[in-house]
């Protein structure tokens, strides 16, 4: 009688960590789950007395064999008493007095296990084992594996929401600012993580008006992507029905509170330009924006709170004119709240240092100093928080 060789669990938990590194970076494809059953069997077979395994696939409520050394084989059928063991406890290991009289291949007769991945479609995989197999070792080690596969699944999970939320942010953000008779307009923005809740837009009304949005969803992720995509599109829709500015942003502010992302929030800047320098606005809990000139510093804040914590909240529609030379910088928090490594603020005083000596100079000059500004003032770390900013310039 073959007997085992000695197991080790800490060498058994390197191994594995070792094997399933070397797909690292590669899904977890269909073909992956037979190619990992062979390789338990070649490399765990001596230590932990694996003869045998056999893939089964969940397929209109049968288990299919796939890929198995010795041709055909019989499906597993929902009902089954050692296919409904698995199924129950996760793994199961049959003995002499576990055994199942509806054994079928590697699952329910004595000297096999079986072992449930859960995921979309449900996979058994069954071994059979030798006699002399010492179960602490074999729950101990499927257990381990069935552990390591579930979260290589769950952290395929994340990085497809991660990739889908990215692909959602960067088809938020124009291609290109508008061109508007009179303006130069510049834009940028930075995401602190893969995925980021800042966004901006600009929706043309026509030859002579301009919509410009700036916003910044709390937190990060699929979550704040999909509200953020959300947004961006009742504002094109609304300015395409040419809805006032007003009455938008109180539907916006409606329709995120009543949502199942209401615990989500958001801060918006929506302003209506038009060639002559009229702008009118709603602010909507965001920083205020800077228009500047030969007559200093002005902050266009009126509007109201952030959109979603009530549906009953109110907005104002705000006026202000841009002369000709005056530029208008909508910025989100992360520009304010660059922190230098003791932890101070680049702020508001600060931000305006920067402005002033800039009046008069084109919008992408102005950007690029701001932008500049910040990252040394951190000491040109990575940026703690999205980072956004809009700059335009009425020419002189």
């Amino acid at each position: 009688m073959d007997v085992p060789t000695s197991f080790q669990p800490k060498r058994f938990y390197r191994e594995l960590d070792r094997l399933l590194g070397e797909v690292e970076g590669g899904g977890l494809y269909a073909e992956w789950f037979p190619w990992i059953v062979s390789e338990i069997v070649e490399r765990f077979g001596s230590p932990l007395g694996i003869e045998s395994g056999r893939l089964y696939v969940e397929d209109e409520g049968e288990f299919i064999p796939r890929a198995s050394a010795d041709g055909g084989a019989e499906s597993l059928v929902r009902g089954d008493a050692a296919l409904e063991r698995v199924l129950h406890h996760g793994r199961y290991l049959f003995d002499e007095l576990t055994a199942s009289a509806a054994a079928v291949g590697e699952l329910g007769a004595p000297d096999t296990a079986g072992l449930l991945i859960d995921g979309e479609p449900r996979r058994v995989l069954a071994f059979r084992l030798r006699r002399g197999w010492l179960r602490d070792d074999v729950d101990f080690a499927l257990n381990t594996l069935r552990n390591a596969i579930h979260y290589r699944i769950k952290f395929q999970d994340m990085q497809i929401d991660l990739e889908q939320a990215a692909e959602i942010q960067r088809s938020l953000l124009p291609a290109a600012v508008p061109e508007l008779p009179g303006y130069t307009i510049a834009a940028s923005s930075i995401a602190a993580t893969a995925v980021g809740g800042d966004f901006y837009d600009f929706v043309s009304g026509d030859d002579e008006t301009s919509v410009v949005a700036v916003g910044d969803v709390s937190g990060h992720g699929l979550a704040a992507a999909l509200l953020a995509r959300d947004v961006v599109t009742g504002l094109r829709m609304g300015s395409e029905r040419a809805l006032k500015i007003t009455e938008l942003v109180n539907r916006l502010n409606r329709v995120i509170a009543r949502s199942m992302l209401s615990t989500r929030f958001v801060s918006l800047f929506l302003a209506e330009l038009e060639v002559n320098g009229n702008v009118f606005y709603v602010n909507a809990g965001h920083p205020a924006p800077w228009l500047f000139g030969e007559r200093g510093l002005r902050r266009l804040n009126r509007g109201g709170t952030i959109l979603g914590p009530l549906a009953s909240s109110s907005y104002r529609r705000g006026f202000a004119h841009i002369d000709r030379g005056d530029s208008l910088v909508i910025v989100t928090d992360g520009v304010l709240e660059r922190a230098n490594p003791h932890g101070d603020l680049f702020g508001e005083e600060r931000f305006e240092e920067v402005l002033a000596p800039l009046a008069g100079r084109p919008a992408p000059e102005i950007l690029d100093k701001l932008f500049a500004a910040a990252l040394e003032y951190g000491e040109r770390r990575p940026w703690a928080d999205d980072t956004t900013a809009v700059v335009i310039t009425r020419s002189l």
